[in-house]
């Protein structure tokens, strides 16, 4: 039988759709026929609508899910940032490949660093009246909403109080967006 890791009303990160709570663990088949199979039932927390059924016997889509990091984890995490250099590759797709495999690691010094790196890149074409690409502006926005997810979750901020928080820890001082 599969391990459960996690307990039923324990808050998880599932891959990138955010902070979810563990509503059940539950012996259950999606197919007439199919054998049942133990599920993790997660709802997500900022939409309680939106479930998503983990089956235990799946290491692909159990390993998406993990504990929420805790403050000291936080603090680590703005000290340190990364000991990975993010650098904006001028190949559109590969930039596109790397930011997604950063994105799909979670919250991280690596994502935090992107999302420095993103916004670097959107000042420098800001100089020369440019925007920045489509792509880079979701991924850009798809990495703020899960740091300021989990951040303000793990702090008890108002998520619109993370990049301030962030700012403050980093010293950096307050600019236009």
């Amino acid at each position: 039988m599969e391990e459960i890791q996690f307990e039923t009303g324990q808050f998880v990160v599932y891959g990138t759709n955010g902070i979810c709570i563990v509503d059940s663990v539950e012996l259950m088949s999606f197919a007439a026929g199919m054998p049942k199979e133990m599920y993790y039932v997660l709802r997500q927390k900022k939409n309680r609508a939106t479930q998503f059924f983990v089956p235990l016997n799946n290491e692909k889509l159990t390993g998406k899910m993990r504990p929420l990091m805790q403050k000291e984890d936080i603090e680590d995490i703005l000290m340190g940032l990364s000991d990975e250099d993010v650098r904006w590759d001028p190949d559109r797709r590969m930039r596109n490949e790397y930011f997604k495999g950063i994105l799909s690691e979670g919250v991280s010094g690596r994502l935090l660093d992107m999302i420095i790196c993103i916004y670097e890149q959107k000042r420098k074409l800001a100089r020369s009246n440019k925007k920045l690409p489509v792509t880079d502006s979701g991924i850009l926005r798809q990495a703020e909403k899960l740091v300021e997810e989990e951040f303000g979750h793990v702090l008890e901020l108002d998520p619109e109080e993370v990049p301030k928080y962030i700012r403050k820890r980093l010293h950096i001082p307050e600019e236009e967006e």
